[in-house]
Protein backbone atom coordinates (compact mmCIF):
# COMPACT_ATOMS: atom_id res chain seq x y z
CA UNK A 1 0.00 0.00 0.00
CA UNK A 2 1.22 3.47 -0.75
CA UNK A 3 -1.37 5.26 1.41
CA UNK A 4 -3.38 6.49 -1.58
CA UNK A 5 -6.50 4.76 -0.33
CA UNK A 6 -7.28 2.78 -3.50
CA UNK A 7 -5.34 -0.33 -2.45
CA UNK A 8 -3.04 -0.17 -5.54
CA UNK A 9 0.74 -0.29 -5.26
CA UNK A 10 2.41 2.43 -7.29
CA UNK A 11 5.98 2.44 -8.48
CA UNK A 12 8.28 5.24 -7.52
CA UNK A 13 8.37 8.24 -9.81
CA UNK A 14 12.19 8.08 -9.99
CA UNK A 15 13.42 5.72 -12.75
CA UNK A 16 15.59 2.94 -11.39
CA UNK A 17 14.80 3.76 -7.77
CA UNK A 18 15.29 0.82 -5.48
CA UNK A 19 17.53 -1.00 -7.98
CA UNK A 20 21.35 -1.02 -7.78
CA UNK A 21 23.15 0.93 -10.47
CA UNK A 22 24.79 -1.31 -13.07
CA UNK A 23 28.44 -1.85 -12.24
CA UNK A 24 31.17 -1.10 -14.75
CA UNK A 25 29.46 1.14 -17.26
CA UNK A 26 31.12 3.37 -19.83
CA UNK A 27 32.60 5.76 -17.26
CA UNK A 28 34.14 2.89 -15.29
CA UNK A 29 35.69 1.47 -18.44
CA UNK A 30 37.14 4.83 -19.45
CA UNK A 31 38.69 5.29 -16.00
CA UNK A 32 40.18 1.79 -16.13
CA UNK A 33 41.61 2.29 -19.63
CA UNK A 34 43.22 5.60 -18.69
CA UNK A 35 44.82 4.02 -15.63
CA UNK A 36 45.97 1.04 -17.69
CA UNK A 37 47.60 3.35 -20.21
CA UNK A 38 49.56 4.99 -17.38
CA UNK A 39 50.85 1.61 -16.21
CA UNK A 40 48.24 0.57 -13.65
CA UNK A 41 47.69 -3.18 -13.81
CA UNK A 42 44.46 -3.39 -11.88
CA UNK A 43 42.11 -6.22 -12.77
CA UNK A 44 39.00 -5.96 -14.89
CA UNK A 45 36.75 -7.42 -12.23
CA UNK A 46 33.56 -5.44 -11.84
CA UNK A 47 33.62 -4.03 -15.37
CA UNK A 48 30.66 -4.74 -17.60
CA UNK A 49 31.29 -7.21 -20.45
CA UNK A 50 31.67 -5.65 -23.87
CA UNK A 51 29.15 -7.96 -25.48
CA UNK A 52 26.69 -5.67 -27.24
CA UNK A 53 24.49 -4.74 -24.32
CA UNK A 54 26.03 -1.29 -23.95
CA UNK A 55 25.23 -0.35 -27.52
CA UNK A 56 27.25 -0.59 -30.72
CA UNK A 57 28.53 2.99 -30.70
CA UNK A 58 29.56 2.98 -27.04
CA UNK A 59 31.35 -0.34 -27.32
CA UNK A 60 33.14 0.69 -30.51
CA UNK A 61 34.52 3.75 -28.72
CA UNK A 62 35.60 1.65 -25.75
CA UNK A 63 37.35 -0.92 -27.92
CA UNK A 64 39.16 1.82 -29.82
CA UNK A 65 40.42 3.40 -26.60
CA UNK A 66 41.39 0.02 -25.21
CA UNK A 67 43.27 -0.98 -28.36
CA UNK A 68 45.25 2.27 -28.35
CA UNK A 69 46.13 1.87 -24.68
CA UNK A 70 47.17 -1.73 -25.22
CA UNK A 71 49.43 -0.76 -28.13
CA UNK A 72 51.00 2.01 -26.06
CA UNK A 73 51.80 -0.47 -23.30
CA UNK A 74 53.42 -2.80 -25.82
CA UNK A 75 55.56 0.02 -27.24
CA UNK A 76 56.55 1.10 -23.74
CA UNK A 77 57.71 -2.43 -22.97
CA UNK A 78 59.71 -2.58 -26.20
CA UNK A 79 61.34 0.75 -25.40
CA UNK A 80 62.31 -0.40 -21.92
CA UNK A 81 63.82 -3.59 -23.34
CA UNK A 82 65.81 -1.59 -25.87
CA UNK A 83 67.22 0.59 -23.10
CA UNK A 84 68.27 -2.54 -21.19
CA UNK A 85 70.05 -3.94 -24.23
CA UNK A 86 71.95 -0.68 -24.73
CA UNK A 87 72.82 -0.28 -21.05
CA UNK A 88 73.82 -3.91 -20.53
CA UNK A 89 74.42 -5.72 -23.81
CA UNK A 90 74.28 -9.50 -23.37
CA UNK A 91 77.61 -11.09 -24.18
CA UNK A 92 76.67 -14.79 -24.13
CA UNK A 93 73.75 -17.19 -23.96
CA UNK A 94 73.58 -16.96 -20.18
CA UNK A 95 73.28 -13.17 -20.33
CA UNK A 96 70.60 -13.46 -23.03
CA UNK A 97 68.58 -15.84 -20.87
CA UNK A 98 68.97 -13.60 -17.81
CA UNK A 99 67.86 -10.48 -19.67
CA UNK A 100 64.80 -12.21 -21.11
CA UNK A 101 63.98 -13.70 -17.73
CA UNK A 102 63.90 -10.20 -16.26
CA UNK A 103 62.01 -8.53 -19.10
CA UNK A 104 59.37 -11.01 -20.23
CA UNK A 105 57.33 -11.12 -16.99
CA UNK A 106 56.39 -7.47 -17.61
CA UNK A 107 54.21 -8.74 -20.45
CA UNK A 108 52.14 -10.67 -17.93
CA UNK A 109 49.64 -7.87 -17.23
CA UNK A 110 48.97 -7.55 -20.95
CA UNK A 111 48.31 -11.27 -21.20
CA UNK A 112 45.89 -11.08 -18.26
CA UNK A 113 43.96 -8.30 -20.01
CA UNK A 114 43.72 -10.42 -23.14
CA UNK A 115 42.54 -13.37 -21.03
CA UNK A 116 39.68 -11.42 -19.49
CA UNK A 117 36.21 -12.83 -20.28
CA UNK A 118 34.72 -9.31 -20.47
CA UNK A 119 36.39 -8.70 -23.86
CA UNK A 120 35.04 -9.84 -27.22
CA UNK A 121 36.74 -12.97 -28.49
CA UNK A 122 38.12 -11.30 -31.62
CA UNK A 123 39.70 -8.47 -29.62
CA UNK A 124 41.22 -10.86 -27.10
CA UNK A 125 42.65 -13.02 -29.89
CA UNK A 126 44.23 -9.97 -31.56
CA UNK A 127 45.80 -8.95 -28.25
CA UNK A 128 47.26 -12.42 -27.75
CA UNK A 129 48.71 -12.35 -31.27
CA UNK A 130 50.30 -8.95 -30.65
CA UNK A 131 51.90 -10.11 -27.41
CA UNK A 132 53.20 -13.30 -29.05
CA UNK A 133 54.72 -11.36 -31.94
CA UNK A 134 56.25 -8.83 -29.56
CA UNK A 135 57.78 -11.55 -27.45
CA UNK A 136 59.22 -13.40 -30.43
CA UNK A 137 60.66 -10.20 -31.88
CA UNK A 138 62.21 -9.28 -28.54
CA UNK A 139 63.88 -12.66 -28.18
CA UNK A 140 65.34 -12.36 -31.67
CA UNK A 141 66.57 -8.82 -30.97
CA UNK A 142 68.32 -9.83 -27.74
CA UNK A 143 70.02 -12.83 -29.36
CA UNK A 144 71.08 -10.74 -32.34
CA UNK A 145 72.55 -8.13 -30.00
CA UNK A 146 74.62 -10.80 -28.29
CA UNK A 147 75.77 -12.24 -31.61
CA UNK A 148 76.95 -8.85 -32.83
CA UNK A 149 78.81 -8.28 -29.58
CA UNK A 150 80.60 -11.61 -29.96
CA UNK A 151 81.22 -11.29 -33.69
CA UNK A 152 81.68 -7.61 -34.51
CA UNK A 153 83.39 -8.47 -37.79
CA UNK A 154 80.06 -9.75 -39.12
CA UNK A 155 78.43 -6.36 -38.86
CA UNK A 156 77.97 -4.76 -42.27
CA UNK A 157 80.35 -1.96 -43.05
CA UNK A 158 80.00 0.67 -45.73
CA UNK A 159 83.01 1.14 -47.92
CA UNK A 160 83.90 4.69 -48.82
CA UNK A 161 85.36 5.17 -52.27
CA UNK A 162 88.14 7.78 -52.44
CA UNK A 163 86.99 11.01 -54.01
CA UNK A 164 89.21 12.34 -56.77
CA UNK A 165 90.34 15.91 -56.43
CA UNK A 166 89.61 16.74 -60.07
CA UNK A 167 86.14 16.26 -61.46
CA UNK A 168 86.07 14.13 -64.61
CA UNK A 169 85.48 15.98 -67.85
CA UNK A 170 82.04 15.48 -69.37
CA UNK A 171 81.93 12.85 -72.04
CA UNK A 172 81.99 14.19 -75.60
CA UNK A 173 79.38 12.64 -77.88
CA UNK A 174 80.85 10.88 -80.91
CA UNK A 175 80.89 12.66 -84.22
CA UNK A 176 77.67 12.44 -86.14
CA UNK A 177 75.53 11.65 -83.11
CA UNK A 178 72.40 13.69 -82.58
CA UNK A 179 71.73 15.27 -79.20
CA UNK A 180 67.98 15.53 -78.43
CA UNK A 181 66.65 19.01 -78.07
CA UNK A 182 65.74 20.09 -74.52
CA UNK A 183 62.08 19.90 -73.57
CA UNK A 184 60.12 23.11 -73.42
CA UNK A 185 59.46 24.11 -69.80
CA UNK A 186 55.86 23.65 -68.81
CA UNK A 187 54.95 21.44 -71.76
CA UNK A 188 55.00 17.75 -70.93
CA UNK A 189 56.37 15.78 -73.82
CA UNK A 190 56.94 18.84 -76.00
CA UNK A 191 60.22 19.15 -77.76
CA UNK A 192 61.64 22.27 -79.22
CA UNK A 193 61.80 22.14 -83.02
CA UNK A 194 65.28 21.90 -84.47
CA UNK A 195 66.80 25.09 -85.72
CA UNK A 196 66.61 25.64 -89.45
CA UNK A 197 69.96 25.19 -91.25
CA UNK A 198 71.60 28.39 -92.36
CA UNK A 199 71.11 29.27 -96.02
CA UNK A 200 74.43 28.81 -97.82
CA UNK A 201 75.86 32.00 -99.21
CA UNK A 202 76.72 32.15 -102.85
CA UNK A 203 80.33 32.72 -103.59
CA UNK A 204 80.80 35.22 -106.42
Amino acid sequence: MDGSGDGTQRSSSTPGAGRPAPAGGYAAWVAWIDAFRRGDDGGLEGLAPIDGRMGTYVEARLLERLSLAFSERVRAWQGALGERIVARPPADDAAVAALLREALPALGPLVRVADSPVLPHAVAAAMHDLVAQTRAGAEDAVRESARRLREPELQPRLRRSPRSRTEPAPATPPAGSRVPAPRTPGAVGAVRPPARPATPQRVP
